[in-house]
């Protein structure tokens, strides 16, 4: 099983919210306890709101505008911001832009949303 990803090797996918690459999981890197992908937030794109009742997550913004919305509580978020997302805890994602993507690095752990 590979241990290095290149980024640019590996195809985006298309998703409800825009696309999204899984560079370390199950299927990529045969990881047990961790995934990341980079994901790309379409513009003007409201992600609903949902939770992971077995995950945790974080999203580490790379480009772009955005809010972060959990528990009731709104947060801008952009270039450089983490965001750490207990397991269980509803939250979304929205792109304030119209015109560009919102880019970010989204971690999850466990891989899988039933383990």
């Amino acid at each position: 099983m590979r241990r290095i990803v290149l980024v640019d090797e590996v195809d985006y996918e298309k998703v409800e919210w825009g696309l999204t690459k899984n560079l370390v999981g199950p299927q990529t890197v045969g990881s047990k306890r961790i995934k990341v992908n980079i994901t790309e937030y379409l513009p003007s794109y409201v992600h609903k709101p949902h939770s992971h009742p077995n995950q945790e997550e974080v999203i580490y913004i790379l480009s772009g505008k955005g809010i972060t919305e959990a528990e009731g509580m709104r947060s801008e978020i952009g270039p450089g911001s983490v965001v750490f997302i207990p397991a269980g805890v509803k939250h979304a994602t929205l792109n304030l832009s119209d015109s560009k993507s919102l880019k970010a690095i989204v971690i999850k752990a466990p891989p899988a949303e039933d383990s």
